[in-house]
């Protein structure tokens, strides 16, 4: 891999515009993936996460005009395009992620017309953001174009407004969050009731394998909904605004409630300390501490919170088995990828057992 995907990228999609439009493009903007080292499904809980922004990632080379009031784009990756009206509603299309965040971006005439290529090193379903990557991309390209300068953390609300108003995603504002503000080689703890974040050093001595399982996701199929509802239906239950607004002391009273909604509501619970205590460590520079969250954070994914595949839960173990020392599902679930924490002299290692043991597994990213 190049010492800087990110360049490449933007050299690729650069020439892709020429290529597809006949004319170089106005502005190129690139916005990375991230992976979630911990805090799963407590973004719309109210709840802390602890994501990290990798060095992969979607750019976009775009340009204003063609036919007033539309959007032409075009997928360097699929090798597709779509002429969409400004005005038009989603249609469950890839492109409904470009038109939406157009459509929410400072500055757009209602005269304007747009072209754009995308090119991403992302893939979809694997649980890295690939859908917030490209509306953080094609709101820094909307700025560049049309002469706004959007702060990061409100670039961070219009990409979620996308997913929650247009789109019809029902998430929390981690990933955009993580994507618009994060910095490469670092995480980002968020409480993502208040938007407060701080950097987190990432341990000394380890690093982070990102490993796609091959089962891909689509989060808008309705397992990811029916979380959310099911999440809305343990508050009322228990009288509180978010799952966020408890604590461990809150247990027993959790413990209560119907199945599913009492394993739904623990895990939202368990996961907020585990998010905090995880960044406590790594501020320390406790790899082991932390790797033991990991492996708990993935148990109760899998048991209480029901995300995981029995594909998924074999990829964490062989990791675990194979030398490293803490390996969760990461991402919303249903599918998608694993990170796992290795010391650095096992990373290629644990690698190549994953690769080896489980056929449809690709390693995708290392810190």
């Amino acid at each position: 891999m190049s010492d800087d995907p990110a360049g490449d990228l933007l050299s690729q999609v650069s020439a892709a515009y020429v290529a597809h439009f006949g004319m170089p493009a106005d502005a190129t903007a690139f916005a990375p993936g991230r992976v979630n080292l911990l805090g799963e499904h407590t973004d719309y809980n109210g709840g802390f996460v602890l994501p990290m922004p990798l060095r992969l990632g979607t750019a976009m080379a775009a340009g204003r005009g063609g036919p007033s009031g539309s959007l032409r784009v075009a997928s360097a990756n699929f090798d597709s395009e779509a002429l969409r009206d400004l005005s038009e509603r989603a249609n469950d299309t890839w492109s409904d992620y470009v038109l939406g965040s157009f459509r929410n971006a400072p500055g757009l005439g209602a005269g304007d017309g747009l072209t754009a290529m995308v090119a991403s090193n992302l893939p979809m379903g694997a649980g890295l953001s690939s859908s917030a990557a490209i509306e953080v991309c094609t709101l820094r390209i909307a700025d560049i174009l049309f002469g706004t300068d959007t702060d990061p953390v409100e670039m961070a609300r219009l990409a979620r407004r996308v997913e929650n108003e247009f789109v019809g995603m029902p998430c929390g504002i981690m990933d955009q969050f993580a994507v618009s503000v994060g910095a490469v080689g670092e995480a980002l703890f968020l409480d993502t009731r208040t938007l407060r974040h701080e950097p987190v050093p990432l341990p000394h001595g380890h690093s982070f394998l990102v490993v796609h399982s091959g089962a891909t996701h689509k989060l808008t199929d309705g397992g990811y909904a029916t979380r959310v509802a099911e999440c809305q239906a343990a508050c009322a239950a228990l009288g509180v605004a978010v799952l966020s607004d408890l604590s461990l002391n809150d247990l027993d009273r959790i413990a209560a409630l119907p199945d599913p909604l009492d394993r739904r509501a623990r895990h939202i619970v368990t996961e907020n300390d585990r998010v905090q205590r995880g960044a406590a460590a790594l501020q320390a520079g406790d790899a082991a501490a932390f790797a033991d969250l990991m492996v708990s954070s993935h148990r109760s994914q899998s048991a209480d919170y029901a995300v995981s595949l029995t594909e998924i839960d074999q990829l964490v173990e062989g990791a675990l088995t194979g030398g490293a020392i803490g390996a969760r599902l990461t991402g919303g679930g249903f599918g998608g990828s694993i990170v796992a924490l290795i010391a650095d002299d096992k990373v290629t290692e644990v690698a190549d057992v994953l690769t080896a043991e489980f056929p449809r597994a690709r390693v995708l990213a290392a810190t």
